[in-house]
Parts: structure tokens; sequence; C-alpha cells
């Protein structure tokens, strides 16, 4: 009797301890998992390096991980450039040219100095101004381009023209940790 009471406690001994040992190797499993997965947040947390920025015109902060911004950045960015160029009139045009090419990238400006001046010069010499009324947006934020097309309307003195219908495209680069846009182009509608 004694002889089978103490195997039958052996085998549940052994029993016990071989469900103690799977949960104490579950229990590991578990644990490094965790430490992986806690590893790779952290390293995910530090690395993380996120720009934030309100572009002209907006009123809450975007905030971006890549080099130029997501799509809705570069659609504010691309109608604040383009507000800057053509809503313009004869007692802005010259500040909101300038402020315009400071925001070119280096030598970008160069390009687009002498369409500016005939532009300024056009409505200053006749008291004009000039809106532009955007009505499509295409938008490829890995390469950096922003398709605009509207109506522009012009007016001089009293006289309104009819609209023009007007595409632009305009490229965005970072350069010295910042965005500038790169080209800024009227495209011509085929």
């Amino acid at each position: 009797m004694e002889y089978k009471l103490r195997s039958a406690g052996n085998r549940n001994m052994a029993v016990a301890i071989m469900v103690l040992l799977v949960i104490t190797i579950l229990a590991l499993v578990l644990c490094w998992r965790i430490y992986i997965d806690n590893r790779a947040l952290m390293n995910q947390l530090v690395s993380n390096r996120q720009t934030i920025v309100v572009p002209y015109g907006a009123d809450t902060p975007f905030s971006f991980t890549g080099e130029r911004g997501d799509a809705r950045y570069l659609r504010l960015m691309a109608l604040a450039w383009l507000n800057l160029r053509l809503n313009i009139t004869d007692s802005n045009a010259d500040a909101s040219h300038e402020m315009l090419l400071a925001a070119a990238c280096d030598g970008a400006d160069k390009a687009l100095k002498g369409v500016l001046a005939d532009e300024a010069s056009r409505v200053k010499g006749n008291s004009g101004g000039s809106v532009f009324y955007p009505r499509d947006f295409g938008v490829w934020p890995d390469k950096g381009i922003v398709d605009i097309s509207g109506d522009l309307q012009l007016n001089y003195g009293l006289h309104d023209a009819r609209p023009v219908k007007k595409h632009y495209r305009i490229r965005t680069d970072t350069r010295n940790n910042r965005l500038c846009w790169s080209a800024f182009l009227e495209v011509p509608d085929a």
C-alpha cells in the first residue's frame, strides 16, 4: 500500500513538474516576444523625426515624417504660393512676389523673376488686380508635385475681363531643412 502511494505521489510530482516546466517555457517565450516588440517600438520612437509646420493661411499645424510632407500639407503650401503669385492688386503685388521668391529653392527664383515683374507691372500700370479660383487639385507627395487648375479673373480699373482657365504645376523640394518650391510652371492645356 505504501509502495502504491509513493509511486502515485512520484507520478503526481512528475506531472506537476512537467506542467510547471511548460508554463515556465511559455512565460519565457512570451517575455522574449514582449522584449522584441518593445525594442522595435523604442527604436521607432527614438528615430522618429517629425516635422511640425503651420502653412500660410492654415490654423492647424501639420506633422509629417517624410521628406516633403503629406498630400494635405503640400496642397496647402501650393495654394499659399499660388495665392502669393496670382491674388494680387496694384498695391500688394511687389510684397506678395517678394514673399513668393523668398520661398524658392536656391536658384529656382531666377526663372520666375521676369514673369513676376511682368505681371506686377501689368497690374500696377492699369490699377488692376487678379484673383485665382482653384477648381481641381492633383497631389503626388512622393514626387513633390502639385497640379492646380482653375479660373484666373483679371480686372483692370473698372473693367473685368472674362475668366481664363489656367493650370499650374508646382514642384516642391526640401533643402536645408525647409520646404521650398523648385519649379512654378504654367502648364498649357492640350
